[in-house]
């Protein structure tokens, strides 16, 4: 069937309805239904525009709009570099800052006016002070500032899935523009410490352009590398930008020392920003709208459910990094405050932006180092070192420490610190399922910028209270947030999967060949590890063999070989729980699980379950006396209890056999994580039953040997 477009209408003209009138009337009624069926299902689609039909077919084009993104976001976070180093010189007047520690020193009136001139910046807020001491005064900016960052992303968000992605970064740039325009305002011509701090609430409340880039990636390309590629590019322009700015910076806050020309690099900030609103504006294209079908879609597959163990890792990961967060900045007020306030050197415009692109550098570090530590830690583990590392950092710091140890020692915490951020974050992105993925984030960015907009609230007015430049107190406070941090990330070690193996370890578990395995006795062939044995099955179902069915056997013959049971076990154990960690946490692998488990089922041969109990009762029969255990034909109640001990039930009690492969979702889901704690229960007393490799007597002979 064809369709034409009448040139005095604009409803489409099918061949069913001009060969409606030769017909007979019911078949021109059907025809007239089925042409408003299709013009019915083509009002179902959105139009798109000739560019958006090119965004959606052309891959050339898709990657010029992803690459003007990434510029955005350079850009953007450029402008932030170059604004930040200012907050601290300009709050240099308030109560405890530089000028209060400069005008105590003993030194003549005249020096320390002349020092004063040389590194106090000229347009800090003098008339009037800031309205908070020292710490308060630069942290409370920063509070409002992340409270609106936490408000406008998630205002962002919601833009970005109402209308798609351009017209939220239209609105982020050009807010960014009157948010410089803010910022020059109060620094400069008003000298108003709250109009500077409004200035940089709106623009870290428009400052959202990489989350939004980052939705418009996965809306822009298909799942695969090349769309995490260009996520991932995101984050990298981030940095890239962050460096490049306080390179730029240099120039206007060292020349001269005072930083006296540094709101020159405003305008620049504002001028690039304007040419990137432009570029945006004309070469951007915003994404295709999904159709009826799609949205359908996407709505039906956002009610499916987290996965319980999932959405357990998600809550405390989401709470850690919170901590973490709260805990980290008293780590960055470490840097700022203290630094300026002993030492008055370093309060300058131009050492505060060498401290900024060293802490860039940090970051960057930071990511190289977590792509070494995955391949032998899980997220968890990382996130946890991290944490820890800054606990002791926050302690280390406490001591008083000259200016070149002190900084140094920041930074190293600072470079772990950064592990437990960046760590928690890909673990997000790792459990939450793909479809909920945005929502989780949402949850923990708000959550974070919420903490780390509250921390400095408390944190600052214990410093200023307290009255000791040090900080030793509010470092303890911080550093007790920090230990919290610590004990919360530490439960998700053993919930997260272990990093995959390297490449020497997958050539060390090699198979050997299909017909070795073929040719081993049922007990050989039940002393293989339970990883190794899966791999004989697939390899087997590859061949189109039926998997083997190995039974309980005799228990005499297998008698020799039970010493090495338990150390066989313990291994399967560990392999049993990472596999089932994996899956509980992907609705998608449990489907395919169950759809595998169904298959396995038509594969394997008939059991023989009459005979199979036999042995069974036979085989445990045979061990309790073997082992000692007496009157078990006698004292069945205590027996029994032994056994469901060991076995509680993970399916009702109802005389019904679970059929694993056709029961729902849900209710497999909780049967087997209901199997997981017994097995976690028996990898528990495994260990213990293990024997100390460092015992007493060990000891005990070591100090002989002295």
């Amino acid at each position: 069937m064809t369709s034409k477009v009448s040139p005095d209408e604009e409803t489409p003209v099918t061949d069913l309805q001009q060969g409606a009138s030769g017909a007979g009337e019911g078949a021109a009624t059907k025809a007239v239904a089925a042409a408003s069926k299709a013009v019915g299902d083509l009002q179902k689609y959105n139009p798109m525009s000739a560019l958006q039909v090119k965004l959606r077919t052309n891959h050339k084009f898709k990657k010029i709009c992803a690459c003007v993104t990434l510029m955005v976001v350079f850009v953007d976070i450029l402008g932030t570099a170059l604004v930040m180093p200012v907050l601290g010189p300009l709050c240099a007047y308030a109560e405890g800052g530089p000028v209060d520690t400069i005008m105590k020193m003993d030194v003549p009136l005249e020096v320390k006016a002349a020092t004063l001139e040389e590194i106090i910046h000229p347009d800090a807020f003098k008339d009037p002070k800031p309205p908070f001491k020292f710490s308060l005064s630069m942290n409370a900016v920063m509070s409002f500032g992340m409270v609106g960052s936490a408000m406008g992303s998630l205002l962002m968000g919601y833009l970005c899935d109402k209308i798609g992605c351009k017209f939220p970064m239209q609105i982020c740039v050009f807010n960014g523009i009157v948010g410089y325009l803010l910022i020059y305002a109060g620094g400069k011509w008003y000298n108003s410490y709250y109009l500077f701090a409004f200035g940089m609430f709106w623009n870290n409340f428009f400052g959202n352009t990489m989350g939004v880039a980052v939705v418009y990636m996965r809306t822009l390309f298909e799942e695969g590398p090349e769309r995490d590629a260009f996520a991932g590019g995101v984050l990298g322009m981030g940095l890239v930008g962050g460096s490049v700015g306080a390179l730029i910076v240099m120039p206007f806050v060292t020349q001269p020392k005072n930083g006296a020309n540094f709101f020159n690099a405003v305008w620049l900030a504002l001028g690039l920003t304007v040419v990137m609103f432009l570029v945006l504006s004309f070469v951007l294209v915003p994404a295709p709208k999904p159709t009826e079908e799609e949205i359908k879609k996407q709505k039906e597959i956002e009610k499916e459910p987290t996965p319980a163990l999932a959405k357990r890792i998600l809550i405390i990961a989401i709470i850690a990094s919170a901590l973490d967060s709260a805990g980290d900045e008293g780590t960055r007020m470490a840097r700022g405050t203290i630094v300026s306030a002993v030492f008055p050197e370093w309060s300058t415009t131009e050492r505060q932006n060498y401290l900024l692109l060293a802490l860039l550098v940090i970051v960057i570090l930071t990511l190289i180092l977590l792509g070494v530590m995955r391949k032998c830690f899980n997220l968890a583990s990382i996130a946890t070192i991290g944490c820890f590392f800054t606990l002791g950092t926050q302690l280390l710091l406490m001591i008083e420490w000259d200016a070149a140890p002190y900084i140094a020692f920041w930074h190293v915490g600072k470079l772990f610190g950064y592990l437990s951020t960046l760590a928690s974050s890909f673990l997000i992105q790792e459990i939450a399922p793909k479809n909920l993925l945005g929502r989780w984030n949402g949850r923990n960015e708000a959550l974070t910028n919420l903490a780390m907009g509250i921390a400095p609230l408390i944190f600052a007015p214990v410093y200023d209270s307290i009255g000791n430049p040090r900080g030793q107190e509010m470092l303890a406070v911080t550093a007790s947030v920090s230990f919290l941090a610590t004990v919360a990330y530490a439960p998700l070690i053993p919930m997260m999967p272990k990093p995959p193996k390297s490449q020497k370890e997958k050539e060390e578990d090699a198979l050997k060949d299909y017909s070795e395995y073929e040719k081993m006795t049922d007990l050989e062939y039940s002393m293989l590890p339970a990883e190794e044995v899966d791999k004989v099955i697939m390899q087997g179902i590859e061949k189109g063999k039926a998997p083997r069915l190995v039974t309980w056997g005799d228990y005499p013959t297998e008698r020799p070989e039970l010493p090495g049971l338990q150390e066989r076990a313990s291994k399967d154990f560990a392999y049993f729980n990472q596999y089932m960690i994996t899956m509980l946490t992907s609705r998608d692998l449990m489907i395919a699980e169950q759809e595998n488990f169904k298959k396995f089922q038509e594969l394997m041969p008939k059991v023989d379950r009459d005979k199979a109990k036999s042995e069974m009762g036979t085989w445990i029969a045979d061990y309790f006396d073997d082992a000692g255990y007496a009157h078990w034909e006698t004292q069945c109640t205590m027996y029994k209890s032994m056994l469901m001990n060991a076995f509680p039930p993970i399916d009702p009690l109802d005389d019904v056999k679970p059929d694993w492969a056709t029961m729902p979702l849900e209710q497999w889901e909780e049967n087997a994580t209901k199997f997981l704690a017994v097995l976690d229960t028996h990898i528990a007393s495994s260990k213990a039953r293990a024997p100390a490799k460092v015992s007493a007597d060990t000891f005990l002979s070591v100090l002989r040997r002295r």
